[in-house]
């Protein structure tokens, strides 16, 4: 688990800059999800929940790992948040409203392991 712990500093060392720090709470989730144990997070706008997905996704798909789903209402959040994930060197798509012409092709690139992360608005799941 410290593998995975040394990891998650480098890599919000490598976004943020070296002296930065996570946020209260923000390494714990990193840790639980990482265990496998089924994790929630509710937090405030800002707090930095993304960060949390990302650094999970980014670990878990270097340990050959599926991809990540992140479940969000937040449509307008989803450019920036894909835009963050890139950052990290995830290969990542979203599947709402606005994708419904890639749908298909998404979901063929999912099978097919080309995508770390896919966000996807609740209505789309379906």
């Amino acid at each position: 688990m410290q593998k995975n712990i040394d990891k998650a500093y480098l890599l919000l060392k490598q976004l943020y800059g070296e002296n930065s720090e996570f946020r209260e709470g923000q390494l714990d989730a990193i840790e639980e999800t990482l265990k496998n144990h089924r994790t929630l997070i509710v937090q405030k706008t800002g707090w930095g929940k993304s960060l949390v997905y990302f650094i999970c996704t980014k670990i878990l798909r270097e340990q050959n790992r599926g991809v990540t789903l992140v479940v969000s209402p937040l449509l307008v959040l989803m450019e920036n948040q894909i835009d963050a994930a890139k950052k990290l060197g995830l290969n990542c798509d979203a599947l709402n409203s606005t994708t419904t012409d890639r749908r298909e092709n998404i979901i063929q690139n999912m099978i097919n392991d080309q995508l770390d992360l896919v966000l996807v608005t609740p209505r789309n799941i379906i």
